[in-house]
């Protein structure tokens, strides 16, 4: 007696079906606050934690310090309540504080350029041949003036 062979499965098949589970629309709308925690915490908090994932309702934000883990935990209702209200509709219930390093720095402030002295004299160049040379010459000594001495 021969065995009957089943026909292989779809890949788009399965996918179709991981899809309709993890209802996708709730979940892509619970990853938007990627693109506005900082202006929804502000950027004192913003500097000091960050969301890591999103998962049946719970947001994991990862802090550095214990510090600001306390002091988050206190603003934990408010924090809730004021992503949700970004959200248009209640997708997050909780919030779990988790320590450790976050992965985007905060941006650093640039230091003061010193100020320039527009009327510096430029360098004197030698006599070059190349018309195009001493153009790229001039063009790379006239950047160089602009930019910031260090």
């Amino acid at each position: 007696m021969a065995r009957r062979r089943s026909q292989p499965y779809r890949v788009a098949d399965a996918l179709r079906q991981v899809v309709l589970r993890i209802d996708p629309d709730r979940r892509l709308a619970a990853y938007r606050v990627w693109t506005f925690w900082a202006d929804a915490v502000g950027p004192g908090v913003a500097a000091h934690a960050e969301p890591a994932s999103f998962r049946d309702g719970v947001l994991s934000v990862r802090v550095a310090g214990a510090a600001w883990m306390q002091e988050l935990q206190f603003m934990k209702d408010e924090l809730r309540s004021t992503l949700n209200a970004r959200l248009d509709r209640p997708l997050i219930r909780d919030i779990y504080f988790v320590s450790g390093a976050l992965t985007r720095q905060p941006a650093r402030r640039a230091a003061p350029a010193p100020p320039r002295d527009d009327d510096e004299p430029p360098v004197p160049l030698p006599p070059l041949k190349d018309p195009r040379m001493a153009a790229m010459l001039e063009r790379l000594t006239r950047a160089a003036r602009t930019r910031g001495r260090r």
